[in-house]
């Protein structure tokens, strides 16, 4: 995952390399919060508060559903706006939640309604940085787009693995003390991207009010079939993967291997070390394949895995065997977010960029709070290890129909990554 030092490099490309080293520094800042949210968060909700299932799905649902109200237009913003002030201004404020939570629990005060206040926040703000920071990709590495958007991964995904390492001392450092620390990596993300150059739009913005950009990122993405293919796809994740791997999780530590909070906080950072390590592994294996020309076909592939690893988790399984699946899982999905981003960045025009991504990463995230919910419903219903089977088999027949009617599998690319 290494830049190789620009030193010896003309001064245009030691430049761009600088800039992308400054990207990933926010990025990963970014994704180091939000891996010490992925641990913290539910175990404050199943764990500190003890909620039931419903109520562990609802608060999971507060973190994503900003997503489907804002996604858009933090793409049209970013469309229109200079990215880096917005993200700039994004990391400022998003230090101030985790802050807020910190207080609370300090003194004793924490509640339900404050967890979803915080989680309303939080994804609020991830609704107007994603956009930024994805549509940002492409100016700063300028060439090579699939071996950036590789990186961009890699060190998205490291550092959220990272940050679930850190929140595995939560039993020896405090809770209050790892959301303190979370809100000073926003705030040097805020200062690596502050170091960043201007990030102006590459098009002259349009006159158009906000809800006119939006329907034209619309309408573009239409005009793209193997990008509205994607975004479907993105979006049957974020339902049937996303929402499962909120509620089911969490839920399954707590009571089928009947987890104490010190075992809980341990346990479900070593599921999220497995997922995370797998899409590591498959990040790895990415960058040392290069190119890739049957992107859609890798994509069905990692998603069937997803949906095998799904109907196993049906079965009453040892940790150790938990843990193998959940890797297995992580390095699809990897696959999957690598493989869909680049084919949306490539086949996204310049002018609408930022609103395609924007819609890309509203089916992924939009899905998750839908299936949170509905994860949430069923666990209550049919018990955890039944309701893993429904998204299996949806999932199932959902990649038989894209393959059959779908351009995604005879989908190939010619970009030459340099």
């Amino acid at each position: 995952m290494e830049i190789p030092s620009g030193a010896d490099a003309p001064p245009a490309e030691a430049s761009r390399k600088h800039r992308l080293r400054l990207y990933l520094s926010g990025q990963a800042s970014w994704y180091v919060s939000l891996g010490i949210q992925f641990v913290i968060f539910p175990f404050l909700v199943t764990q500190v508060l003890d909620e039931p299932a419903y109520r562990v799905g609802l608060a999971q649902m507060s973190l994503m559903a900003p997503a489907i109200l804002f996604m858009l237009l933090g793409g049209s913003m970013a469309d229109r706006a200079d990215a880096r002030t917005i993200l700039i201004r994004v990391h400022a404020l998003a230090a101030m939640p985790p802050i807020l939570l910190a207080t609370l629990l300090l003194y004793g005060e924490l509640s339900y309604g404050a967890l979803i206040v915080y989680a309303l926040a939080m994804g609020t703000l991830g609704a107007f940085a994603l956009p930024a920071r994805d549509s940002a990709l492409t100016r700063v590495a300028e060439t090579g787009i699939q071996q950036a958007v590789t990186l961009a991964m890699g060190a998205q995904m490291i550092s959220q693995l990272v940050g679930m390492l850190i929140a595995a001392t939560a039993a020896y450092t405090g809770t209050h003390v790892l959301l303190f620390f979370q809100a000073a990596v926003m705030i040097a993300g805020g200062i690596a991207s502050w170091r960043l150059a201007p990030l102006p739009p590459s098009h002259a913005p349009g006159t158009d009010g906000p809800l006119a950009q939006i329907l034209d990122g619309l309408r573009v993405s239409r005009r793209e079939p193997i990008v509205i293919t994607v975004i479907g796809a993105m979006f049957a994740v974020g339902i049937f993967y996303v929402g499962s791997f909120l509620v089911v999780l969490p839920l399954m530590i707590r009571d089928v291997y009947h987890s104490t909070p010190d075992e809980f906080t341990l346990r479900f950072a070593v599921v999220n070390i497995c997922f995370w390590g797998g899409t590591i592994a498959a990040t790895l294996a990415l960058l040392r394949t290069g190119h890739i020309e049957h992107r859609g076909r890798v994509m069905i592939a990692s998603l069937t895995s997803g949906a095998i690893v799904l109907a196993l988790l049906g079965l009453s399984l040892p940790f150790w065997a938990l843990c193998i699946l959940i890797f297995i899982w992580g390095t699809g999905a990897g696959t999957t977010m690598t493989m869909g981003r680049t084919i949306v960045q490539l086949a996204a025009p310049d002018s609408h960029r930022a609103r395609v991504l924007a819609l890309y990463q509203l089916g992924f995230s939009g899905g998750a709070p839908v299936g949170s919910f509905c994860m949430g419903y069923l666990v209550g219903t049919m018990g955890i290890h039944s309701a893993t089977l429904a998204p299996a088999l949806i999932v199932t027949l959902i990649l038989a129909g894209l393959v059959r009617f779908s351009p995604i599998w005879a989908y190939r690319d010619e970009e030459r990554s340099l």
